[in-house]
């Protein structure tokens, strides 16, 4: 699984794009619906459910600016492990 790593607001993030298909496999925290997951280097999560098909791909985030990808995780909400 590709994830973009990111600095956004002094914190550490892993962000990584969850489709139909990684939702079949285990995850931890368990996720319901597709989105993006961020973690943090402190060990915050934050899961942005979005639509199946607007989910963005692994190159899509990577071309995001950080200003966008920071914007992303304060939509976030966030999730207990």
């Amino acid at each position: 699984m590709d994830a973009v790593n990111f600095t956004a607001n002094g914190t550490r993030w892993r962000a990584v794009s969850i489709t139909p298909d990684d939702l079949i496999k285990g995850h931890v925290p368990a996720l319901t619906t597709t989105g993006v997951l961020f973690t943090s280097a402190d060990g915050d999560m934050r899961f942005l459910g979005l639509a199946a098909d607007a989910v963005p791909t692994f190159e899509a985030l990577k071309a995001k600016p950080i200003t966008e990808l920071g914007a992303l995780v304060q939509q976030a909400k966030p999730i207990a492990r």
